[in-house]
């Protein structure tokens, strides 16, 4: 089966067998996404004031695939977000000379300065609004850009869709989803986000606790697609004889008793 690597890039060593090794908990590390299910996702009920009639999203399977497919990069230390509001300036798209928020970070020293320092100096980048489509740079948000610690390896023919945490509690920023070619890309990948939050006060901060799950990172195989569309009610007579539709007849967990196939990632 193919296998997926997260390559710790730290200073001259690039895997865990560094003797600051033990400032990583097991928090840190990029774990199957499964790893990562929110609590308020455990805690949900599958029905609605008991009436089975009523389901919740626990019930629906797609929602828990998209939430445990792959696997989740969490921030390995804490990070206060500072965003102080200044002039628009020169080079914004902004219809007008509106009001918007500048981004300073802080972030935790104990990792940065003792194994992961970056060989850029630092964990975080900003990114001008201009480098966006224009829905992003009308935005009074800012945008930036995290600085990763793992390599990703894959086998050759696989890439990666970095995305942010799919079904995950809503956050104040997001992770601007990317595809990498992780078979023969060799070094660290970055993940730009922007501030989702509208803040309205001079100066407001975001915090991003250390451990929080920070990308989710699905691997996939790069083949050949064609499609088509259109109307043909021989096909579909066909993929009916083929697939007949065995759900009939249930009334609870349908899909996931006669449709849904089991994804492993571990």
């Amino acid at each position: 089966m193919p296998n997926i690597k997260f390559i710790l890039h730290t200073l001259g060593v690039q895997d865990l067998n560094h003797k600051d090794a033990h400032l990583f908990s097991t928090k840190d590390q990029p774990k199957p996404a499964k790893s990562f299910i929110p609590e308020d996702y455990k805690k949900l009920p599958s029905y609605i004031c008991n009436d089975m009639r009523s389901e919740t999203v626990k019930k629906c399977m797609p929602f828990l695939d998209a939430l445990t497919s792959g696997y989740i990069i969490p921030s390995m230390q804490d990070y206060i977000i500072t965003l102080t509001k200044t002039p628009a300036v020169d080079g914004s798209t902004a219809k007008s000379a509106r009001d918007k928020y500048i981004a300073n970070f802080t972030e935790g020293r104990d990792i940065d300065d003792v194994a992961v320092k970056s060989w850029f100096g630092g964990n975080e980048a900003s990114h001008s609004p201009i480098q966006l489509p224009k829905n992003y740079q009308d935005s009074i948000r800012p945008v930036g850009k995290f600085y990763n610690k793992w390599i990703i390896k894959t086998p050759p023919g696989y890439s990666c869709l970095f995305i942010h945490p799919l079904n995950h509690p809503k956050s104040d920023y997001e992770v601007v989803a990317g595809i990498v070619d992780t078979d023969t890309y060799n070094t660290v990948i970055f993940f730009p986000y922007y501030i989702r939050k509208e803040f309205t006060e001079q100066q407001a901060q975001i915090f991003l606790k250390k451990g929080t799950p920070m990308v989710q990172v699905i691997p996939f195989k790069r083949e050949t697609w064609t499609s088509w569309t259109g109307v043909n009610n021989k096909l579909l007579q066909t993929t009916f004889d083929k697939h007949p539709i065995k759900g009939f007849g249930f009334l609870i967990d349908m899909y996931k008793k006669t449709f849904w196939q089991k994804k492993n990632y571990d």
